[in-house]
């Protein structure tokens, strides 16, 4: 763990227990200067990538090949300040808070390219991050009530139906990849893939995860709650400058997650031939965050009946299908 390994530097110079509050202060540093830049680079991926499947440049003036267009985005966004009217002011204020602070935690629960570099170690980590993820409804909920708006409301409403549709099948399929490696430990279910990825001869559960990570975090074409063409962009309607700010970053945040959780879960993680771990972590989490962000351009928005029905009817029984045959093979 990294806080261990700063602490063993500062205790060399400082006694407890205020070697321990130093600790913490730079591992405190550290971590928001991690998780700030990551949000921030994904979002210019993204705004590029997309650019070159519209036959566009994309951000290109502020700094070099456009990189620093998300920090002037940023700034901007600070100073708007415009508030509706009739507000819940604790609702309103405090969920993009607690959106960004959640989407950050997951950050500093998983290993960041090798075992030993999380910000925080606990036991069973995989499940603090799934129930990062699941508290996703409540602050939609949460939020489409504070803003005091029909179209928010409903667009909260609708993203909390989606979520709960698809959750369900997300820790199906976390069970099974457990239930074959032994363990909820991401370093444990890492090592069972050092003879071959659990993705190769489990191809339908990453289907089923990638589908339900999309539909969790509502990025297209499962952005169903936020339809501008339909509910003005749903239950961010009435946020603006800095809130808004807030849940964009949440937004990216948990793009990566689950690009860092299908490659952990199903593509070995860090393990390869030759090159380090840390280089393996990268190129096949990059290449399955590519993967994630082209279907945005590629296919239309559902109905929000059609994508509930999905759910329940179809993504949900194939999860469970998949998991009484990895019981039968790790039994048999």
């Amino acid at each position: 763990m990294i806080f261990d390994y700063v602490y063993s530097i500062v205790s060399r110079f400082v006694f407890s227990p205020l070697s321990y509050i130093i600790s913490f202060i730079i591992i405190a540093i550290l971590a928001v200067i991690v998780t700030a830049f990551i949000p921030v680079f994904i979002g210019w991926v993204d705004r590029k990538y997309s650019a070159r499947i519209q036959s566009r440049y994309g951000p290109v003036y502020v700094g070099p090949f456009g990189l620093l267009q998300n920090f002037a985005d940023l700034t901007k966004m600070l100073g708007k300040r415009f508030i509706a009217t009739n507000i819940d002011v604790l609702a309103f204020n405090f969920t993009p808070i607690v959106v960004a602070t959640s989407s950050f935690a997951m950050l500093l629960l998983l290993p960041l390219g090798a075992p030993g570099l999380e910000f925080i170690s606990i036991p069973y980590s995989l499940l603090f991050v799934y129930t990062l993820l699941a508290i996703s409804p409540l602050l939609l909920l949460v939020a489409g009530w504070g803003e005091n708006n029909k179209y928010a409301l409903i667009g909260g409403f609708r993203g909390a139906a989606q979520i709960i549709s698809y959750e369900l099948a997300l820790i199906i399929v976390l069970s099974s990849v457990a239930l074959l490696s032994g363990s909820y430990s991401i370093p444990a279910i890492v090592a069972g893939q050092s003879s071959i990825w659990y993705g190769l001869y489990l191809p339908v559960t990453l289907l089923i995860f990638i589908i339900s990570g999309l539909a969790i975090i509502e990025r297209e074409p499962f952005d169903v709650p936020e339809a501008s063409q339909e509910l003005q962009a749903g239950w961010k309607v009435e946020y603006s400058g800095i809130r808004y700010g807030f849940f964009l970053i949440g937004d990216y945040v948990r793009v990566t997650v689950i690009a860092m959780l299908v490659t952990y879960l199903f593509l070995g993680g860090w393990l390869g031939p030759v090159l380090p771990g840390v280089l393996w972590f990268i190129i096949k989490a990059a290449i399955v965050l590519m993967i994630i962000l082209t279907p945005r351009w590629i296919f239309g928005r559902p109905r929000i009946d059609q994508l509930i029905k999905f759910g329940w009817n179809w993504l949900l029984p194939l999860a469970i299908l998949n998991l009484i045959l990895v019981e039968l093979f790790v039994v048999l």
